[in-house]
């Protein structure tokens, strides 16, 4: 190599290193900030983990996520549950793949699902799996059985489509 080629390494690489020391600092400024927002203004331990990440009481921070916003994996675990959301009552237990409900079961979802459509007229089957629990996969068919037995009528298109008791 050349002596341009190894001052012009250089100094990108000293670059390179200044960049990345001023992103963890504005790193640990950011979460700094976060959880003394979150503790009311009470000083915090924190240290720096690598490049968008902190480390709290042994637990890495994203510094890219907002405050009150879990991880993923605490959302599904529960851990972070907003008060007022809906519990799952309606939601069956998990199949295998391809096995179907029991004609019981099935009754008696099409059965919520009628006292909940006649309870909130006029809503899209998003909002209905939503407010019971469930999905719209999970849906699908006691709505269509409701359809032809006509204890319900829809109104709309695809996503549009709005239900409401005959």
């Amino acid at each position: 190599m050349s002596d341009v080629e190894n001052e012009l390494r250089s100094r990108v690489d000293g670059f390179v290193e200044e960049l990345s020391a001023l992103i963890r600092r504005q790193a640990l400024q950011a979460v700094e900030e976060v959880l003394e927002k979150g503790r009311g203004g009470a000083g915090a331990v924190v240290h720096a983990g690598h490049v968008g990440h902190a480390v709290h009481a042994g637990r890495a921070v994203h510094v890219g996520r907002g405050p009150g916003r879990p991880r993923k994996t605490e959302a599904l675990a529960g851990v972070a549950r907003k008060p007022g959301r809906p519990t799952k009552a309606m939601a069956s237990p998990k199949r295998k793949a391809g096995e179907k409900r029991t004609p019981a079961e099935l009754g008696q979802i099409v059965e919520q699902l009628l006292h909940y459509i006649r309870s909130n007229p006029n809503q899209g089957v998003e909002q209905i799996a939503k407010s019971l629990g469930t999905s719209t996969k999970e849906l699908t068919l006691p709505i269509r059985k409701l359809l032809g037995d006509k204890r319900i009528s829809s109104k709309g298109q695809k996503r549009a489509t709005r239900y409401s008791p005959r």
